[in-house]
């Protein structure tokens, strides 16, 4: 129970008539029965006001909020605040949610009528995956004078997990799910696959460019050569855990961003059929899922990578991609999501990209920082701002040096900001398909 200002304003009220008696002593008989009569008037009133007010055991409190919520994301959570008693509340609420989440809500202040309930709804946005767990409800009800708060908490505690960007990958198995072929979500027109199937006759309407002449000369009729869609390919995500993902980028750290991707990218590639394994590294190998196929193993690789944290250290890049390409028996797309903002490390990474070639086909993912992009666009207004100008501008050029020995040596690469970087890369992932690459 804490007291109303209504309370601290009967207080200084009852104070007064013994001030007054200090003032002037010659009626201070008279300001002393005032201020006594005052402080039993008071004192009733509050006694009165406590067996009037409603009791604790009228209100009742409901959570609801997913057991998993996603990282970077406003997931919302939901309350009900329950008054069976006769009398209408002016309440107080705040929820104990982990702390280390952002509420768009700190505390709600309403009306309950009596006999009904009333919703109340937030958001809350984490920012660091993990387990966490929500504590009691502490709602304060105005008295019925109004002289003091009634506090309860209610406990309803809860356990909750979050994960990488599950919205995203729900959105994105709706778009797969909905669309007949899986191109049309990277705007492109389907291939007609490369691996060889049959030869037939040629029919009104075939591409010309699938003649097979030594077949039409044996058979003195134009043959055709028939494609499916290749069905054995592999998909390997490696994501770097090292130092540089911990830096945070849009308010996540690059490491959030680059799992995002890597999930829906992995969701992509099984709903095309193709294997798809999933590497988080460091200095060493932190998690290493095989490619497998089908619904089980992306539910697997999701609860797999809900632990996994990024270390201060620097990848050894050649030894580590060495490692998870000799766990490849057959050629794969070998996609590795990391950041070319150290120099050394990215001459490391360029030397390692090159081993895998020719057996496998890398693909170098990368997170550009759109801040340092508007720097170097920015008017210098001072001496700081043409420092901070000259040193965006040669990181963007450190970069595109980056980007074209890695082009030049037959590396895919794909640099963007990370609110694009996933829905890209489902995009050159689906073209690389297309276009039959692998």
């Amino acid at each position: 129970m804490t007291a109303s200002k209504l309370t601290y304003a009967a207080v200084i009220l009852a104070v007064v008539p013994f001030l007054l008696a200090c003032i002037f002593s010659g009626q201070q008989a008279l300001f002393i029965n005032l201020g006594l009569a005052i402080d039993f008037v008071l004192l009733a009133l509050v006694c009165l006001d406590w067996f009037m007010t409603q009791s604790k055991d009228k209100l009742a409190c409901a959570r609801e909020v997913s057991d998993r919520l996603s990282i970077g994301r406003s997931n919302k959570v939901s309350l009900t605040v329950f008054n069976s008693g006769l009398q209408d509340l002016h309440c107080r609420l705040r929820d104990d949610y982990p702390r280390t989440m952002e509420a768009s809500v700190q505390r709600f202040s309403f009306a309950c009528p009596a006999g009904s309930q009333v919703d109340l709804h937030y958001m809350l946005r984490p920012n660091v995956r993990g387990e966490y767990k929500f504590g009691k409800v502490n709602i304060a009800y105005l008295s019925a004078l109004g002289f003091f708060w009634r506090q309860l908490s209610l406990g309803i505690a809860k356990e909750v997990r979050v994960f990488s960007d599950l919205q995203a990958l729900h959105e994105l198995s709706i778009k797969l799910k909905c669309a007949n072929e899986i191109s049309e979500f990277s705007g492109r027109r389907r291939g007609q696959g490369t691996d060889f199937a049959s030869l037939r006759e040629y029919a009104v309407g075939d591409d010309c460019r699938l003649i097979d002449w030594k077949a039409t000369a044996r058979r003195g009729r134009p043959i055709v050569r028939n494609f499916e869609v290749e069905q054995e390919q592999t998909l390997l995500c490696l994501v770097d855990a090292g130092r540089s993902m911990a830096c945070d980028l849009d308010g996540l750290p690059r490491f959030e961003h680059a799992l995002n991707a890597a999930l829906c990218l992995a969701m992509t590639g099984l709903a095309r059929n193709d294997q798809v394994g999933l590497a988080v590294f460091a200095d060493k190998p932190l998690l290493y899922l095989p490619p497998r196929r089908g619904r089980a193993h992306f539910k697997n690789i999701l609860e797999s990578v809900a632990t996994v944290e990024t270390r201060s250290c620097e990848p050894d890049y050649g030894r580590l991609l060495a490692h998870f390409s000799a766990q490849q028996k057959g050629r794969a797309l070998i996609v590795v999501l990391t950041d070319l903002a150290d120099a050394e490390g990215s001459n490391s990474l360029l030397a390692g990209l090159m081993n895998l070639t020719p057996q496998h086909l890398p693909f170098c993912v990368a997170l550009a920082d759109r801040q340092i992009g508007e720097i170097a666009k920015a008017k210098s207004g001072n001496i700081d701002d043409v420092y901070r100008k000259a040193v965006a501008t040669e990181l963007i050029w450190a970069r595109e040096r980056v980007h074209a020995n890695l082009t030049r040596k037959g590396c895919l690469v794909l640099d963007c900001p990370a609110s694009e970087l996933s829905t890209q890369l489902v995009n050159r992932y689906l073209e690389i398909k297309a276009r039959g690459l692998l």
